[in-house]
């Protein structure tokens, strides 16, 4: 059976696939005929293996067992005691996304499926996400995580329990578990670092918890393990896909490509120690999720975007600042299309006010830089609105 690129894509983006994963761990009401297990309360343990849970997602999973059987790893799921950290289908089709646009730049066809990869890759990365026995939530609260050795041929990565922000409160929501490919490294700068969407679910062979749907398949390394001529480094979409204007950016998901090519930071490392590993300074925010700080001038971050229509655009950006505030601009392919926009000091850095300019786009694709023209200010999101 081989899958192309479209019914790939048509399987992995309907409407419903980004709030399904929410209902792994919901509580079986009874066990009817076709073996889905979906209600309305947590639980925490189901009486199927991992791979048959997985498959009774009806549709939420489909790719990732396509592979995990084109692996040969089947009855690793089925049958051994193993706590597998699932990335969602569509991780996977980010990934291939990337791939295929890797390809292009270096003057390839950009046409490769899931059965172009060879099979070797797809299990030496799916074995990443597996290890041997049980890795809870509770095993893993230590300041610096712990060095986990998975199925992957004596390949380490990194698990670490990590509270939320809630309501504005510290470490006042729910609890979720940072995964992170090492990279072969002990520093902490080399690493790529995803988070759960769900934990700790238990099924009759082992445990299960499932990784963000912003999650890339393999980290960093499906596309130079595939496709070698890719090891020099590009600027390529974070989350694999353009960002989509109208809509909302997250500041800490600029674009994949390293310092001066798709951001440039004055210091060497991640002064917030959040989220991603490079120089870029992303700490938690009040607001949900993270921002960006430490900003400084001449400083910029860069997002691969796509533009719906042709016209002007209300833009509405997410700050704060404890420290006189700065000035900023937004530029679109190298051209100032903001003029110089100012940020108020807001009496906190985590004070979070909305700051409005317009800009005239055209349509198609292009590159969205956020340029600070001074430092002085945190940044959480920009909304893009059509007037």
């Amino acid at each position: 059976m081989k899958m192309s690129l479209q019914q790939f894509t048509a399987r992995s983006t309907c409407p419903q696939w980004y709030t399904g994963a929410l209902l792994l761990l919901l509580v079986i009401a009874g066990c009817k005929k076709d073996n889905t297990y979906r209600n309305a309360k947590p639980t925490a343990e189901v009486p199927v293996n991992t791979y048959d849970f997985l498959k009774s997602q009806q549709g939420l999973y489909d790719t990732l067992l396509y592979l995990v059987d084109k692996a040969g790893l089947t009855d690793t799921l089925k049958k051994e005691n193993i706590t597998f950290f699932a990335p969602q289908d569509y991780s996977i089709k980010t990934a291939l996304y990337n791939l295929n646009f890797s390809r292009g730049k270096y003057g390839f066809k950009g046409d490769w499926t899931l059965d172009s990869v060879p099979a070797a890759v797809w299990d030496t990365l799916l074995r990443r996400y597996m290890m041997r026995g049980k890795v809870g939530a509770d095993s893993l609260q230590y300041a610096d995580g712990v060095m986990l050795n998975t199925l992957a041929y004596n390949y380490q990565m990194n698990g670490k329990s990590v509270p939320t922000a809630a309501s504005g409160i510290q470490n006042g929501g729910p609890l979720v578990l940072q995964y992170s490919d090492m990279n072969r490294s002990r520093f902490i700068r080399d690493w790529s670092t995803s988070i759960t969407q769900s934990i700790d679910l238990k099924t009759a062979n082992g445990w299960l918890h499932v990784l963000e749907s912003k999650h890339v398949f393999g980290f960093v390394s499906l596309v130079p393990m595939a496709f070698p001529y890719s090891l020099n480094p590009i600027q390529s979409p974070y989350l694999g896909l353009p960002s989509p204007i109208p809509g909302t950016i997250e500041f800490e998901d600029y674009d994949d490509g390293g310092e001066g090519l798709a951001y440039h930071d004055n210091d060497g490392g991640n002064n917030g120690n959040q989220y991603r590993t490079e120089a870029v300074d992303i700490e938690n925010c009040s607001e949900g999720t993270y921002n960006v700080g430490w900003t400084g001038g001449s400083e910029w971050l860069e997002y691969t975007v796509e533009v719906a229509a042709d016209g002007a655009y209300a833009v509405a950006l997410r700050m704060a600042s404890g420290g006189g505030g700065g000035n900023f601009r937004l530029e679109f392919d190298g051209v100032n299309v903001s003029g110089t926009v100012h940020c108020n000091d807001t009496g906190g850095w985590q004070n979070w006010v909305t700051v409005n300019t317009t800009v005239n786009l055209t349509a198609g694709k292009h590159i969205l830089r956020f340029y600070e023209e001074s430092g002085g200010y945190n940044i959480n999101k920009m909304t893009f609105y059509k007037l």
